[in-house]
């Protein structure tokens, strides 16, 4: 019994790697990691953990087995989030993990080829390929699950989120398809539900993504928090045969995982010009925000772009989503800082006040707001790889593992 309570106390704070290596120490050992409030435990531990933060690299490597071929591997970089030294070092450590999406053992991933993270939530993460293909995959434990083939047919063009929902407590991929427009017209987006439980697709209305005069499109997936899917989309008129810059209004979208509905929030009115008369705005605002991402800031929805065209030239800008109850809420500005020299992109906020970015020369660095001090990451950023803020997780996939 004491063995047991201690073991429920100290197991939940280890990462998943080596819980995953313990769980063949003894059947009770198994027993205890594999249950599922044990596994809620840790990742709720994760989650709050104030010690570190988990940053997922994505990138192509060599395979193993050919020299002109490639496979996607992982590599996790823990940063303390207390530490700061004279030498502007961080305190962080490199875990490599090759996560084999191009080996046989997996029936059916051959057709995935090129995949790029589309969305992240608990540790799982969702890949698309080029194909159209989709993947769940928890690099943590090497779990991955290709996801059975769309229900829509003939669909042009789609947007897929990936998130929790907390009232069905089951993970759900939506994707929006849309389709070539008609003569008279635009095709309204239709959606399908991926559920993971019942690894399968169904289609649901719509849900406020058309109106009378006008269909919303999601474009762009952001992030998940809480319940809900952002995208950065637009708005646009159903007269409209082709896609005119012009007659779009950028916005944010949203989706409610446990409701199944969607709602759009307005960019803040800085965002925006519009021609007088005319119940449309302009793109011209919005085109001068690039690198336009919706993040998690302090806690709070934050829209983050670099603006060409502000009172300070060439800056970086952050709003706050402010009284946001799910379905709407106003924005505030509240910071602006200027680019650096020999940056080449912005990768995450990993902090309020710590920004990771890719250096020119393919270094990595981390800024901080406050201080305005860079500090050294001696590992290079390959030209072509991904990054999100990750939480380590025992999330199964694939369904429970048997002793």
């Amino acid at each position: 019994m004491w063995e047991e309570m201690a073991l429920r106390r100290i197991l939940p704070r280890l990462p998943s790697k080596s819980l995953m290596r313990f769980k063949c120490v003894r059947k009770s050992w198994f027993t205890v990691i594999n249950n599922p409030m044990f596994v809620e435990n840790h990742l709720s531990i994760s989650i709050h953990n104030k010690l570190s933060t988990c940053v997922l690299f994505s990138r192509f490597v060599q395979n193993d087995t050919s020299s002109d071929e490639t496979e996607l591997a992982f590599s996790f970089l823990y940063l303390r989030n207390d530490y700061d030294d004279a030498e502007n070092n961080v305190n962080f450590v490199v875990e490599d993990i090759k996560f084999p999406l191009s080996s046989g053992q997996f029936i059916g991933l051959e057709v995935i080829e090129s995949p790029s993270i589309i969305g992240h939530c608990d540790g799982v993460i969702c890949l698309s390929a080029c194909s159209g293909n989709l993947v769940l995959c928890n690099p943590a434990i090497n779990e991955i699950k290709l996801l059975p083939e769309s229900c829509l047919p003939d669909w042009w063009d789609c947007a897929v989120g990936f998130g929790y929902d907390p009232k069905s407590k089951d993970y759900k991929v939506s994707r929006i398809a849309t389709y070539q427009a008609k003569i008279d017209g635009l095709i309204p987006p239709r959606v399908e539900i991926y559920t993971l439980s019942t690894d399968s697709w169904r289609e649901i209305k719509n849900n406020s993504l058309e109106t009378e005069i006008t269909c919303f499109f999601p474009d762009y997936f952001q992030m998940y928090f809480q319940g809900i899917c952002y995208w950065v989309g637009y708005e646009q008129p159903k007269q409209s045969v082709e896609y005119e810059d012009e007659e779009q209004k950028p916005m944010v979208i949203l989706f409610d995982t446990g409701d199944e509905a969607f709602h759009n929030i307005l960019f803040p009115d800085s965002f925006y010009m519009y021609e007088e008369g005319s119940s449309y705005a302009y793109e011209m605002s919005y085109i001068m925000y690039t690198d336009l991402r919706i993040i998690l800031w302090n806690g709070f929805i934050a829209l983050f772009g670099f603006n060409r065209f502000s009172a300070f030239p060439e800056s970086y800008g952050v709003w706050v989503l402010d009284d946001f109850d799910g379905a709407k809420g106003s924005w505030t500005k509240h910071l602006v800082f200027e680019p650096l020299v020999g940056i080449k992109r912005v990768l995450e906020f990993w902090k309020s006040d710590e920004i990771l970015m890719a250096t020119e020369d393919g270094d990595i660095v981390s800024y901080n707001l406050a201080t305005e001090k860079l500090k050294n990451l001696p590992m290079n950023s390959p030209s072509d790889f991904e990054t999100i803020v990750y939480v380590n997780s025992l999330v199964w996939i694939t369904g429970r593992q048997q002793a």
